[in-house]
């Protein structure tokens, strides 16, 4: 299973853009992200979006969220960013994290929570790949 994102937006303080999770090349749910804004960054605690690339994911019991949640984490961003996939609709929302939503516009996603909540059903956590694309 693997999800693609394509960032294709940036907004004020955000970056917007469409996710497909696949499995074995069918495609199994659509939709839109937000991530922060660049300038894209391997530090932590800076509010900045990961480097494109490919990430490996960890399920992560998140204290925050009351909720296991997948960790994103790769040579060069490391599992301590906690980079999570996690609902929430605006800028503000996503520190450092990839929100998920059906819908969007200049302000960020929406319908977070039960785009999240499908995304989680389908890949129940079991294990995937996130690559990332900049497509600006």
């Amino acid at each position: 299973m693997i999800l693609k994102i394509n960032r294709f937006k940036e907004i004020d303080d955000g970056t917007i853009g469409r996710f497909t999770l696949l499995k074995d090349d069918e495609i199994l749910l659509t939709g839109f992200c937000l991530e922060p804004a660049g300038s894209d960054t391997t530090t932590p605690n800076l509010d900045r979006r990961i480097p494109a690339g490919i990430y490996s994911v960890i399920w992560h019991k998140s204290p925050r969220f009351k909720m296991t949640l997948p960790l994103l984490f790769n040579e060069s961003v490391s599992r301590e960013r906690y980079i999570l996939i996690h609902a929430g609709n605006y800028p503000k929302d996503t520190q450092g994290c990839i929100l998920l939503g059906s819908e969007y516009n200049n302000q960020g996603v929406f319908n977070s929570k039960a785009t999240l909540s499908r995304f989680l059903e389908l890949t129940k956590g079991g294990n995937f790949k996130v690559e990332i694309e900049s497509g600006f």
